[in-house]
């Protein structure tokens, strides 16, 4: 009776396939989770959340720190539509910049995003016009700020400098999957 509650035990411990436990990589140090930034123990993270007009976000993070050296994910999660029917989606697949790790922080570090903060004024939008929305998020060691921004993309419409540039830097850097219709 035992070895049959024994095996029941184990059957049932080991049939999930949603969860798994992974002792070797501690997720708090790293900035690879989406943990809140300002806490992790990488020594650098940089994370933007990327709402394009679409049904899915996107998160860029790229982070370095002593164990793993530098890292970047790119995960998306929404819903995806066909007719009626609405699916939930979530995708998560390592990143690199196309300029590597290094060049793209030396980019990073010239659009001093350190000293930027959040508008007090948002941009003038009509309902019916498409949007993105990014939050911006970088930890350089003791170092933290966090900000929001609004741009007229996809249109090529104009809007605050720095932060057309930083919007740029993203879409030359990362290959993003075309759901919608980049800038000319």
């Amino acid at each position: 009776m035992k070895w049959l509650i024994l095996i029941l035990v184990i059957l049932t411990g080991c049939s999930s396939g949603r969860e798994a436990v992974m002792p070797f990589k501690n997720y708090l140090i790293t900035g690879d989770r989406l943990y809140p930034i300002k806490l992790n123990g990488s020594e650098f993270t940089f994370r933007i959340w990327i709402n394009n007009s679409t049904s899915v976000d996107r998160v860029i993070t790229i982070s370095e720190d002593s164990v793993d050296g530098f890292q970047g994910t790119f995960i998306e999660y929404g819903n995806l539509y066909r007719g009626n029917k609405s699916k939930n989606y979530y995708s998560k697949t390592n990143i690199t910049p196309k300029s590597g790790f290094k060049e793209f922080k030396n980019k990073l570090d010239k659009l001093q995003l350190f000293e930027i903060k959040t508008p007090e004024k948002e941009l003038e939008i009509t309902l019916h016009q498409g949007f993105s929305t990014y939050v911006v998020e970088i930890k350089n060691g003791s170092d933290y700020n966090s900000f929001k921004f609004d741009t007229y993309f996809p249109s090529n419409q104009e809007s605050d400098e720095k932060f057309d540039r930083i919007e740029s830097l993203i879409f030359s850097e990362f290959k993003l999957k075309n759901y919608f219709k980049m800038k000319n």
